[in-house]
């Protein structure tokens, strides 16, 4: 079946942001007197949400605080990519181009509160008509109301959606919305099932072959 749409997930699929989105915390969590722990770090590597680090690294704070630094966090990413070069994962503006011309709609759809930060760095802005961000959802993933949201601003039943992730959380996110799925990793995860294709990273051929289009798409 023809895919009638294609909806990303943003760090680590599109953006290679986990070590930027730690120099942020870390930044603001020093300015402040603080240190980031192990266990915050390893939150920001899988993918969670800004509320959900912020509580792990500061359990005990006062709602504030964690207000307070939250909102300087993406003025220090805002710095940080200033002076970085290119945050594309690997095929990542090629597929996107690739799928712009074969007239297909994408969408994000991200636990980032601050996607147009990302989606600016790698000028593809335009082509992707649809934004879903921490802000949009009343619950983040594995939640599927990014996804559901995401499919309905675009005008497509969840089951002609593909969604291209890279973490448990939006694994399960996509799939629980209806959608096929593919995660782009390395290695296949442990807690990825036999039928989820895994993609070792972007490639505009297969992400159409998936999609159910001719390589010949392929601007």
């Amino acid at each position: 079946m023809t895919t009638s749409a294609v909806l990303f997930d943003m760090d680590g699929v599109l953006v290679d942001s986990a070590s930027l989105h730690l120099r942020a915390y870390e930044q603001v969590f020093a300015q402040a007197g603080l240190s980031f722990t192990e266990e915050a770090r390893t939150a920001v590597r899988n993918g969670k949400s800004r509320s959900n680090v912020l509580s792990i690294a500061l359990p005990d704070a006062q709602p504030s605080l964690r207000s307070e630094l939250g909102d300087a966090k993406p003025e220090a990413l805002r710095a940080l990519l200033e002076d970085h070069g290119d945050c594309s994962m690997p095929g990542a503006i090629e597929t996107v181009r690739a799928l712009e011309h074969a007239g297909v709609p994408m969408a994000v759809v991200t636990n980032s509160r601050t996607p147009e930060i990302w989606l600016a760095k790698l000028g593809i802005s335009n082509q992707i008509s649809v934004v879903i961000s921490g802000n949009d959802v009343s619950i983040p993933k594995p939640a599927a109301e990014g996804y559901l949201c995401g499919a309905a601003r675009l005008g497509v039943v969840p089951d002609r959606c593909l969604a291209l992730e890279d973490s448990r959380d939006g694994w399960m996110a996509a799939r629980s919305a209806g959608m096929r799925v593919a995660v782009v990793a390395k290695e296949r995860p442990a807690w990825l099932d036999a039928e989820t294709v895994r993609l070792s990273e972007l490639d505009p051929i297969q992400i159409l072959h998936l999609a159910g289009l001719s390589s010949a798409a392929r601007p």
